[in-house]
Parts: structure tokens; sequence; C-alpha cells
């Protein structure tokens, strides 16, 4: 199995374990919301428009979001920065734009498994927000490359950073509870 697999297999299982019952059911209107990772249309919607969930909102409407979900560090302490990507390849003659320049979503839901992996620490931002401020200073944080077949470029943005200039709202999840941060 490549790793690209492996780390969507994973966060699927935590997205539908502890985001499903926790957030997304307390957060929908009547527990309204579709994960759009099966069917004809979703990996378009996915790869189109980086657009994971989509919830019904308290106000009725259709919101649509991009979720990221990280594991524990292997440096054992918790992460300190946010992963954007820029590019989702970098391989020559493949190049392509990465989620934070084609994205539509309304919200990114970006979380960090504890180390147990039985909570979720999630920040849902202003995706709209995000790209606005992120786009004219990008240059300015580190960049990185995975080692996956595509060579993704990122850049890591500390998460004060972040939550200090665009709207976003935290929360701790676990698969059943969830308790307001921010």
């Amino acid at each position: 199995m490549n790793v690209f697999v492996r780390d969507d297999t994973w966060q699927r299982g935590m997205r539908d374990k502890i985001l499903a019952p926790s957030f997304y059911g307390s957060y929908a209107t009547a527990g309204r919301y579709v994960f759009i990772d099966k069917g004809r249309l979703a990996s378009r919607f996915q790869r189109e428009y980086a657009v994971d969930t989509i919830v019904q909102g308290k106000n009725g409407q259709a919101v649509c979001i991009e979720e990221k979900i990280v594991r524990w560090p292997r440096a054992d302490r918790p992460h300190r920065a946010f992963t954007f990507e820029t590019h989702s390849c970098t391989v020559p003659g493949r190049e392509k734009d990465g989620w934070m320049r084609y994205g539509e979503a309304d919200y990114l839901l970006y979380c960090f498994s504890n180390k147990d992996q039985t909570a979720l620490d999630c920040y849902l931002i202003d995706f709209d927000e995000l790209k606005k401020w992120f786009w004219p200073r990008f240059v300015m944080w580190p960049r990185t490359v995975t080692e996956q077949i595509n060579r993704s470029e990122c850049r890591k943005v500390p998460i004060e950073e972040v939550t200090g200039s665009v709207t976003v709202r935290r929360r701790m999840v676990s698969a059943t509870a969830m308790l307001e941060l921010a």
C-alpha cells in the first residue's frame, strides 16, 4: 500500500470514528451531512473544488468543508504549524496547483490527532479568508516537498499566525463529546 492510500485510509477512519458523531452530528441541522468519498461525482468534487463533506448548516444552507486530519507527530510533541498545499504535483510535465489554489470549500477543517488517537484538536477556518491572507505572503513560510510520487509542495504556517489573522473556531472532539476551545 502506498503512503497516500495508507494516510487517506487512516484519515477517513478518524473522520468516521470521531468527526462524524461528535462534530458533524452536532454542527449540521438535524444531523444532515454527506461525506464526498464515494459515488460518480465524488472524485470531481474533491479534485476540482477540494470538498470532502457537505453539511446543511444551521441557517439551512449547504456548507462545503475541506478536511485535513493529521497524525500525532513523531517528535512526540503537539503540532505547531498547519501544512498548506500549494502544488499537488511538482513532477515536470504533470504540474498541478494544490488545494490552497483551487479549493472552493467554505471552510477548511484542519484537525490534529492526540497521541492515542482518541480525540482531535480541530480548527474550523474560513477558507476564503485564509486564502486571501495566505497568498500575498506565502513565500515567507518554509517550503516542503513530499516524498510521495506526486512530490506535493506545501508551506508550513505556524498555527498562531493563522489564528491571529483569520476567522477560526477551535474545538476538541472525541468520539463522544465536543468542547469549544476558541
